[in-house]
């Protein structure tokens, strides 16, 4: 899933928001390739989302099972983590809706996959079956394959006995969860390939400017998604999507 903006290089650090006819070619064609592969990953996240739903809405609800009925507590949680599923499912159909940048649209594919590992918890639960682990999602790409686990035992031991050798290229790389390719370029002195967002810059009284920069970098009075790898980390964003928190941040950037 969009496993390199190639055109980042092309963007520059600050692209005057003007009338389109002051825009020189190199502008328009940067903010054309953007606009194509912001449509692209619409078509791509609306594709998982659909699928999502297609799956929450033929599921049965395991509720009212034998097992869940003798363990009131047990019944409780199972409501209560299909309710955040739905609500993380319906935030994901909102964002995608409304998105106005790519990390919105990353975030609707993080809590869509995020509503259906929960369910898929719920039932392993009531089936009395082992609940299966959450995806540990890339910090510098929600939409990459999953992060890497350095928390098991194999890399614990390694790193203890590597602990007189490791440099700042390995207490980088495992400072945020991260993929198999972003930890190696990490590793190698490499910029990993992360999500991009463009935001706002004010150069003067009458420029402003449309800086590219990593998705976790933004200002959080801008943004949602800049502390929670778009949403994969942390309960209550699906939350604050359905009250419309990710679009009052929004026009925040946009009054910059």
């Amino acid at each position: 899933m969009l496993r390199r903006w190639w055109f980042m290089e092309r963007l520059r650090p600050a692209v005057p928001v003007q009338r389109p006819g002051e825009l020189s070619k190199e502008q328009q064609l940067v903010l054309d390739e953007w606009t194509t592969a912001r449509e692209r990953l619409d078509r791509l996240v609306s594709a998982r989302v659909t699928a999502v739903g297609d799956v929450l809405r033929t599921a049965e609800l395991p509720l009212r099972t034998n097992r869940l009925a003798d363990n009131s507590g047990a019944d409780s949680q199972a409501e209560g983590d299909c309710a955040w599923a739905f609500d993380a499912f319906q935030a994901a159909g909102k964002l995608l809706d409304e998105a106005s940048d790519l990390p919105d649209l990353a975030a609707a594919a993080v809590l869509a996959d995020r509503a259906l590992e929960r369910f898929a918890a719920v039932h392993a639960r009531a089936a009395g079956q082992p609940v299966p682990k959450a995806a540990r999602r890339c910090f510098y790409n929600p939409l990459h394959t999953a992060a890497e686990d350095t928390h098991s035992p194999v890399r614990k031991q390694h790193r203890q006995k590597a602990r007189r050798r490791t440099g700042p290229r390995e207490a980088a790389a495992d400072r945020r969860p991260a993929c198999p390719s972003c930890r190696r370029a990490i590793l190698a002195g490499q910029t990993p390939d992360v999500l991009p967002a463009l935001v706002p810059v004010k150069l003067s009284r009458l420029r402003t400017a449309r800086v590219l920069v990593p998705y976790y970098s933004v200002p959080q009075q801008w943004s949602l998604w800049s502390v929670c790898a778009c949403g994969a980390y942390g309960d209550e964003w699906p939350s604050l999507v359905l009250r419309g928190e990710h679009r009052r941040r929004a026009a925040a950037a946009r009054k910059v």
